[in-house]
């Protein structure tokens, strides 16, 4: 049961997190034009930022590995309670590593305007979806270090 209340929340979160970045891009306050005036200023920084997050992510997973020996998280793994940690990691990863493509795609190719707005938008949702991933990381390592912390 676990597993897949994992699961669900992790479709519901992505799912909001999509939701999110489309009525953005559909409200009066969000101009593309205003993110073509920063390039390619802004998608070095979304690159840089994606690649921070994500190397916080891989190292989040990095820090679960080598506690795993500990007995309280050796029982939260075996009972896919760390689920909630590894599988989020990923999909952040995985957002990041999106942003980090999409950026230097729209940098370095010489893309028609249309599909440059498209591109942009992929690379903010995608954007969202890490930080919003990470934030989620962030709040399970806390969890799992305070039940390292009160191990006797």
């Amino acid at each position: 049961m676990t597993k897949l209340k994992n699961w669900i929340w992790i479709g519901l979160v992505l799912v909001l997190s999509i939701g999110v970045s489309t009525i953005l891009f559909k409200s009066a306050f969000f101009d593309i034009s205003k993110f073509e005036e920063l390039a390619p200023d802004f998608h070095y920084n979304a690159i840089s930022m994606s690649a921070i997050i994500g190397g916080f992510l891989f190292t989040g997973i990095s820090i679960l590995i080598s506690v795993i020996d500990k007995e309280r998280i050796e029982r939260l793994w075996n009972n896919s309670y760390l689920d909630s940690l590894y599988r989020p990691a990923f999909v952040g990863m995985i957002a990041n590593i999106i942003t980090i493509i999409v950026a230097f795609s729209l940098v370095f190719l010489d893309i028609p305007s249309k599909a440059e707005d498209i591109f942009v938008e992929i690379e903010i949702a995608a954007l969202i979806i890490g930080v919003v991933f990470f934030a989620w990381c962030i709040k399970y390592l806390l969890f799992i270090i305070s039940k390292l912390k009160t191990e006797k």
